[in-house]
């Protein structure tokens, strides 16, 4: 081998970022890309759907409508991507979830942290966090908990349990956040296999 030749891991190290990412979604799930301009008319497809057969509820359903609408709005706001809703059912009853996917960009010409600094940092904080492979590579998992807010959840009284998947996002200083989460905490733990099932279908797109 010459002088000059690039070792495996130089290369990947030298590779430039992915230009996109794909995700796999279990059946029941429903795709909101987070455009103002597009997005009503998914929202009221999903609405449409969640009701099939119910007739009489038509205040219900413009509840449902500005709920998501709220959220896609709070979701794009913060760099959010796409946002996913479980429409999922498991002997008849709703199994509610969603999916955020959020591009955190570099921040100026400072390198960010590594994804291991970042889990010491929750960690020394008391977080539940640790790190995980996937195979679109190493991801902090991190989990939490947001106590309800009647107002702001359209008037859920319980709290959010949420999981966190961080990707450093390859041959870049940014990251990609998978932010999972539920009102049904009862299910947290349950669910928490559904949705690392989920992150382990995201791949970088070349």
């Amino acid at each position: 081998m010459s002088q000059d030749a690039a070792t495996p891991a130089q290369e990947i190290a030298e590779a430039p970022p992915p230009r996109d990412y794909r995700i796999a979604t279990p059946e029941g799930w429903e795709r909101i890309v987070l455009d103002p301009a597009t997005w009503d008319r998914v929202i009221g497809r999903i609405v449409d759907k969640a009701f099939r057969g119910v007739d009489n509820a038509p205040h219900l359903k413009e509840q449902m409508r500005e709920s998501l609408r709220a959220q896609a709005a709070g979701a794009v706001a913060n760099g959010g991507l796409e946002l996913y809703l479980s429409l999922m059912r498991l002997a008849d009853m709703p199994l509610p979830a969603s999916l955020v996917v959020t591009f955190i960009p570099p921040r100026g010409a400072t390198e960010p942290p590594p994804l291991t600094e970042l889990a010491l940092a929750y960690a020394a904080g008391g977080e539940d966090v640790r790190m995980t492979d996937f195979p679109a590579g190493a991801a902090l998992r991190r989990k939490w908990r947001e106590e309800p807010d009647p107002a702001q959840q359209a008037g859920n009284n319980r709290p959010i349990a949420h999981l966190d998947v961080q990707f450093q996002v390859p041959g870049s200083g940014a990251y990609l956040l998978l932010s999972f989460s539920t009102p049904m905490y009862e299910l947290a733990e349950a669910l928490d296999g559904l949705f690392e099932s989920i992150a382990s279908t995201l791949r970088w797109v070349r």
